[in-house]
């Protein structure tokens, strides 16, 4: 049986498929069979084993998957904005139909625990990735900042009126807090004396192909893997950095919803978490090295492969 890799088409965001390649080094397919998140509800092809991981999900009421679909759920984190819809009877006598669920946070975990599913943290599928698979050069330089502001940067809100008005007053009192924080941060930067390299994680236009996420995500590992240091506030950059060996610094500046909160338990502790104001005390040169997700690691990679085989 062919195993299905999920993907997240008109996504902008080039995480999502970080975790789709995460998924595809550890099941390592001739081909990738890919499913899309938000419809996993129409699949109707040959019986596919599917690893169910990442953000679910936009659309609660195309939930839950096909019958066609055999999921091994690792990974899995459930948005909180969504949580009385998403986790209707149906969904719940789906999970425990497929325990136990692999959560990705303590937040989705605990959820789910207390609709009486069983389910467990299994820490995120990409703290697996191998460094080794996407460094092209012999040594690692430099440091790498991948959206270390990004959710500081206003936008004006048009899902309603209200939203719309309310980020219409606030946005130029936003957009000069952001710009002199950016500016300071960069001047700091400039200081170390380093040489610093910047990348977006997320992109202008929404993904309409699973292809271009899978060459973005790649383009993405690869600059990760030849730097030494990451500041980044976005957790899929984070966390193949982690696992790839550098260090990780973790600005948690505008990560203040709830929504951004609970799926932070348990992975922010492999990081040097700070705010925009410590982050000016830390010495570069002492920063550790987090090792306590190599304890998911192999759980995960085992997992799977029992999943491959049965």
């Amino acid at each position: 049986m062919e195993i299905g890799v999920l993907g997240f088409l008109d996504s902008k965001n080039i995480g999502d498929y970080i975790q789709s390649q995460a998924v595809i080094d550890l099941i390592k397919p001739n081909k990738t069979k890919f499913i899309d998140r938000e419809n996993l509800h129409k699949y109707d092809g040959n019986n596919l084993k599917t690893i169910i991981n990442g953000w679910f999900m936009e659309k609660p009421n195309n939930w839950p998957p096909s019958a066609k679909v055999k999921p091994l759920f690792l990974s899995f984190h459930i948005n909180p904005s969504i949580v009385k819809t998403f986790l209707n009877k149906k969904s719940i006598e789906y999970f425990k139909k497929n325990e136990p669920i692999g959560c990705r946070d303590y937040y989705t975990r605990d959820v789910l625990i207390k609709k009486g599913v069983n389910a467990f943290y299994s820490s995120c599928l990409t703290t697996t990735i191998d460094r080794k698979k996407y460094l092209k050069e012999k040594t690692p330089t430099g440091i790498i900042v991948i959206g270390a502001f990004d959710r500081l940067n206003p936008i004006i809100d048009n899902k309603s009126i209200f939203k719309l008005l309310l980020s219409i007053i606030k946005y130029p009192f936003k957009k000069i807090s952001y710009t002199i924080k950016l500016t300071k941060f960069n001047n700091h930067l400039l200081g170390l004396n380093r040489e610093i390299k910047t990348h977006s994680q997320i992109i202008k236009q929404p993904l309409k192909s699973h292809q271009k996420g899978i060459e973005l995500a790649k383009e993405m590992l690869e600059k990760i893997a030849k730097s030494e240091i990451i500041i980044t506030s976005r957790i899929h950059a984070a966390l193949p950095a982690l696992a790839m060996g550098l260090k990780v610094i973790f600005i948690n500046e505008g990560l203040d919803h709830n929504n951004h909160k609970q799926r932070l338990l348990g992975l922010k502790n492999y990081f040097t978490c700070v705010n925009y104001k410590d982050f000016f005390m830390i010495n570069f040169d002492t920063i550790k090295q987090d090792l306590s997700h190599k304890e998911y690691v192999y759980n995960i990679k085992k997992t799977i492969n029992n999943f491959k085989n049965k």
